[in-house]
């Protein structure tokens, strides 16, 4: 089955930067409903079938994760409180999904696009849609290769951060993306960079420090801060260093440092215009992009 992006190829998605700091202290709470669990267990059974490895006939026990699970689980928050990145480690390599949700009943899925359509050690999945100050709980479940079940007994909860005092409006959500250097496939299209949404991003196709997009923000608008969210792979690649602005095909500003979706690194400017072209100027290289565009207007 190929990856999110439709694309069989088996190139890999997202993943996150291991030295930020890590959240501490979540805890136990009662167990999921029943709905929960079979809904979770039910997507993990599918996703196993499409991993390219012939299942074995599938029983209705689970087994405890902690069979599986290598190390701790790992929570990272973002500082805005918009989104969260899970990371666990598992051996055997197993299909791996995370259901999360504001009570027990969950109610959202995210796996890890790096994935591909296999089994794999290392999860990275980004919970996104979050809302800052809020309490959120999490269920994981993973299959392995032999159609075997295993999923934390608890829910466990954390609360992300109460929302930071954002610099304006950000008017780059739904502005129309009027250029772009390319995009490895729909579903990773250029409009995702401007959607207001952390857990979609654009991805060129290996365009590395070549990659570019402008948008057009329908008039003359006065910009006050500015933050282009890298993409990232785990293997090191598409990973934006610095990018630099071209405002109405004239003035160029930076470069400056981007930033990533756990600390967006908003940027400080002064300017009007109306079409902002955003490049990468230094990256690792490969389908670099953006999880996300920002640009602030006080007026």
């Amino acid at each position: 089955m190929p990856r999110l992006g439709g694309d069989a190829t088996g190139r890999q998605d997202a993943g996150s930067d291991p030295g930020y700091d890590m959240a501490t202290g979540p805890r136990a709470v009662r167990r999921p409903t029943a709905r929960a669990l079979a809904a979770v267990v039910a997507l993990c059974l599918g996703l196993a079938a499409c991993g390219g490895t012939p299942a074995t006939k599938n029983t209705a026990s689970v087994h405890d994760f902690r069979l599986i699970e290598v190390g701790k689980i790992h929570l990272q928050l973002a500082a805005g409180g918009r989104s969260a990145i899970v990371q666990v480690e598992t051996d055997p390599p197993t299909v791996c999904a995370i259901a999360y949700g504001r009570t027990a009943s969950l109610g959202s899925i995210a796996d890890d696009p790096n994935m591909g359509g296999t089994a794999i050690f290392r999860h990275t999945v980004i919970l996104g849609g979050l809302t800052p100050g809020t309490t959120y709980r999490f269920l994981l479940t993973a299959t392995d290769a032999r159609g075997r079940v295993f999923q934390t007994r608890e829910l466990t909860t954390f609360t992300t951060p109460r929302k930071i005092a954002f610099p304006g409006q950000d008017i780059a959500i739904g502005a129309k993306v009027i250029a772009v250097s390319s995009q490895w496939s729909n579903a990773y299209r250029a409009s995702n960079a401007v959607d207001g949404n952390l857990s979609t991003e654009w991805a060129s196709d290996d365009d590395g420090d070549r990659a570019f997009i402008t948008i057009d923000l329908g008039q003359q608008r006065k910009i006050t801060d500015i933050s282009f969210v890298t993409r990232e792979m785990s293997d090191g690649s598409a990973i934006t260093r610095t990018f630099a602005l071209v405002v109405d095909g004239r003035r160029r500003y930076g470069p400056f440092p981007a930033g990533n979706r756990l600390d967006p690194h908003i940027v400080p400017v002064s300017f009007t215009g109306r079409f902002l072209r955003f490049e990468v100027v230094q990256s690792t290289g490969g389908d670099t992009g953006a999880a996300e565009i920002e640009v602030f207007s006080r007026s």
